[in-house]
């Protein structure tokens, strides 16, 4: 073969294959996608869809239902009734951004009173109480509280340590007129804290609760407390024994600056 073909040969495999190196690259800047944890495939070493692996979204074979403990109802004024449930999440590192859940109260026969739907956050391997104030039931009177989780959002990896509080000074005074419980809330880090539901339960000689209530405090400066009051306009049914101040800090919404 001619020197002057081998050359012709030479100069269009060349020209063929940066056209077809120029023709990969548009392609596939125009179709090729990046894996992601929400593209709908099980790609980037995901253990499901958009799950598990590289992905802060836990696969549902990798959770353990939050157990509900107890779930009562608590007269507080005549007519009006509050309910709590005691939870535990028993899953270290994964909490839920939204949980929704239903609370539905019954009589002594077991028939339907009233019913409500709420919202809640879970946080990491924490056990919880879910209150719900004023519950209009009438002239019936509730005997069982029902609690169920109807849905959760993505249970999802939480990493960092829940911020530091501390509770002391837990005390019950007036339980045989209009009981009142007090306590201090410390918040031992740097920064401040927003954003903290508090609930108090309080029990008799048998560890069995009486009564409960709940507050949210907007913000604890920095390493200072806050004064937590809770009252109750009626008497205790049995004598107080002991006080539990449970206070929670969503893991989801971002920290004081």
């Amino acid at each position: 073969m001619e020197w002057a073909t081998k050359r012709k040969i030479i100069f269009i495999s060349t020209a063929l294959a940066i056209v077809a190196v120029i023709g990969a690259l548009i392609y596939s800047l125009k179709f090729y996608e990046i894996p992601t944890c929400m593209d709908g495939k099980q790609n980037q070493g995901e253990e499901d869809v958009d799950c598990g692996g590289p992905c802060v979204v836990v696969c549902s074979n990798q959770i353990a239902q939050p157990i509900v403990l107890w779930q009562r109802a608590f007269e507080s004024t005549p007519g009006v009734y509050n309910a709590v449930a005691y939870i535990e999440n028993p899953n270290s590192g994964l909490g839920v951004q939204e949980a929704t859940y239903r609370f539905t109260l019954y009589d002594e026969k077991n028939i339907f009173i009233t019913e409500r739907v709420g919202k809640t956050f879970i946080a990491p391997n924490e056990r919880f109480a879910v209150f719900e104030a004023r519950f209009n039931v009438g002239e019936r009177v509730p005997k069982q509280a029902f609690f169920k989780f109807v849905s959760f959002s993505p249970w999802m990896k939480i990493s960092g340590e829940k911020p530091p509080l501390n509770v002391r000074g837990e005390q019950v005074s007036d339980s045989t007129s209009k009981p009142r419980v007090d306590a201090v809330i410390e918040n031992l880090q740097l920064v401040p804290i927003k954003g903290i539901h508090v609930t108090a339960i309080v029990y008799d000689s048998e560890d069995n609760a009486i009564a409960s209530s709940a507050t949210v405090i907007d913000a604890i400066a920095a390493q200072s407390s806050y004064d937590l009051v809770f009252t109750w306009i009626r008497p205790f049914r049995v004598p107080p024994v002991r006080v539990e101040i449970i206070p929670r800090i969503n893991p989801f919404v971002a920290p004081a600056p």
